[in-house]
């Protein structure tokens, strides 16, 4: 008897975050842009000439940055160990409608990137170090703290008393400076396979999650929703439990600051203010916060009773100072 799908809260607010991504990556590689082409190399701002490819470039690593906090929120790992234990009939489960889609990512799966490709490739872009990924791999090192510098500056941009919707002109200036900051150091992380790597991991997404929040899955783990597919997944496996919540606070956070960061990104060569306090990035730059400052604070291994995968449109709280944040992480 077919099960009635009923999208649970939890599945609808990570399929709109993996929409969000694709339609991302979708805008950075439309009309023909050529910033996957090796012979560009490394394009960095502030180059008025070459502004359109840093967008592009920048939109695309916003998706990616979802994508590397869904990696260890474990939306693709736990695909990839399902199809493992189905096939070696290591488990036995009744997948009813998922199998076919379980079969055919097993089938597939020479052609897709490996945990250790994405691990080094994430690791290379916004210094993961989670995941299978060589010890000698690049690691962009400075990516959290300049983050954390333009997340910072937005977050306190209405704090200073002021009738502009501008803030002051001091606080823009630091805006502006943290915001060229971060683009050049996203830019000096791209390669000439960023945006091909996007749109393969784009993809996985969507299948992963296509399989995640299936009906017949949540019934089979007796899930509420994909992150308890997850959960059992995990369980079936031996895995340690994760902690998806803030991750994927994290993630979307994150990635809509720096789609932020390529739409304002022919203003950081100019004077003008980027941004007024009434910016919806404001409130996710403080997102972004809050939930780093959680990932440093909880334990790996602590399982969330019911989780909240970030979809609240609550304020976050006032997120600590930079001294204080980066103290608290062990920084």
């Amino acid at each position: 008897m077919a099960r009635t799908h009923i999208a649970p809260l939890a599945d609808a607010g990570l399929a709109a975050a993996i929409r969000s991504g694709a339609s991302l990556i979708e805008r950075a590689t439309a009309r023909g842009l050529a910033f996957a082409l090796d012979e560009l190399g490394d394009i960095a701002l502030p180059d008025p000439v070459s502004a359109h490819v840093d967008k592009a470039q920048l939109r695309a690593l916003a998706s990616l940055y979802l994508a590397a906090d869904l990696e260890p929120a474990g939306v693709i790992p736990a695909v990839e160990i399902l199809a493992g234990l189905s096939t070696d009939g290591a488990a036995s489960l009744d997948l009813g409608g998922a199998e076919p889609l379980v079969a055919q990512w097993w089938r597939h799966r020479a052609e897709k990137l490996a945990a250790s490709e994405r691990a080094a490739f994430f690791s290379r872009l916004f210094g993961t170090s989670y995941g299978p990924a060589a010890a000698d791999a690049d690691r962009n090192v400075q990516f959290e703290d300049r983050m954390l510098e333009l997340c910072e500056e937005l977050y306190k941009l209405d704090e200073t008393p002021s009738a502009d919707p501008h803030g002051t002109f001091d606080h823009q200036a630091r805006v502006r400076n943290a915001a060229r900051s971060l683009a050049e150091n996203l830019g000096a992380a791209c390669t000439g396979v960023t945006a091909f790597m996007a749109s393969e991991i784009a993809v996985m997404l969507r299948d992963a999650f296509s399989i995640l929040s299936h009906a017949d899955l949540r019934h089979c783990f007796g899930a509420r929703d994909v992150w308890g597919v997850v959960a059992g997944i995990g369980r079936l496996s031996h895995q340690q439990p994760r902690q998806p919540t803030a991750y994927v606070r994290r993630g979307k956070a994150g990635m809509t600051v720096i789609a932020w960061l390529a739409d304002t990104a022919d203003a950081m060569v100019a004077a003008s203010p980027l941004v007024t306090t009434d910016n919806p990035v404001i409130a996710s730059a403080g997102e972004w916060l809050e939930a780093t400052l959680s990932l440093g604070e909880k334990p790996d291994d602590q399982t969330p009773s019911a989780p909240n995968t970030g979809l609240s449109n609550q304020p976050a709280s006032p997120p600590p100072s930079s001294e204080n944040a980066w103290a608290a992480l062990g920084r």
